[in-house]
């Protein structure tokens, strides 16, 4: 039987495969600087059924991070980032992200919610969040 240090220690250890693996699901800036003078993330693109389950909704997001390491920690972390923005982004209505008020919504959802996974501060962490596509059918 395992106990709560062994389970955490396996998932760390499965989470570090997964991302090793699926390192190209993260575009790291390389530490080049993004205008704004810091780097980004980018993930691969999302296509999830919304709620309503007669519409879904194609995105590409960019992530703007605080620093390097946060952006190494999304790569680390990708199966619980990729896991987390599902979960979220499928719980919604198209209603709710249609108009500009719930897009704005959206992207403080995101970045609390990925800082949540990443046990990290908006300052240290996911800082901004780019709509690169946005798709409701």
């Amino acid at each position: 039987m395992l106990n709560i240090t062994s389970l955490k220690t396996l998932l760390t250890a499965i989470l570090l495969l997964s991302a090793l693996q699926s390192g190209s699901a993260l575009a790291n800036s390389g530490g080049k600087e993004a205008n704004a003078g810091t780097p980004t993330a980018v993930l691969e693109p999302f296509t999830v059924n919304l709620s309503s389950f007669d519409r879904y909704l194609q995105i590409n997001i960019t992530l703007q991070v605080a620093s390097v390491e946060a952006a190494d920690k999304i790569k680390l972390y990708m199966p619980v980032v990729r896991h987390s923005m599902i979960m979220l982004l499928s719980g919604k209505e198209s209603a709710q992200i249609q108009n500009s008020e719930g897009k704005h919504a959206l992207i403080d959802e995101i970045k609390e919610r990925l800082n949540g996974v990443l046990g990290l501060k908006e300052h240290d962490g996911v800082t901004d969040v780019f709509f690169v596509n946005f798709v409701i059918q």
